[in-house]
């Protein structure tokens, strides 16, 4: 399955207004998201370039159609979101 533009901003913008509440912003993206996998890190442990640049994370776009997981930065390949935080 992969994630769409659209439900990517709309993830971006869900992040943005997440960020006032709480700092682990995951269980609620997986509430509002329930078919998209996310996990969560530090961007310090990310050696690619980010998907998107938001004001307090990074958004790293996963590729799990294979046997190894990779980060992609096309949607259409896209089947789980990294979110990590800066």
């Amino acid at each position: 399955m992969c994630i769409s533009c659209e439900t990517l901003t709309e993830i971006e913008d869900a992040l943005k207004d997440f960020t006032n509440i709480t700092n682990n912003p995951v269980p609620m993206l997986k509430e509002c998201f329930p078919d998209i996998s996310f996990l969560r890190m530090s961007a310090r442990d990310v050696d690619e370039a980010p998907f998107r640049t938001l004001a307090n994370y990074n958004l790293y776009l996963l590729d799990t159609s294979e046997h190894c997981v990779k980060i992609t930065n096309n949607p259409d390949l896209a089947t789980a979101v990294v979110v990590a935080q800066r």
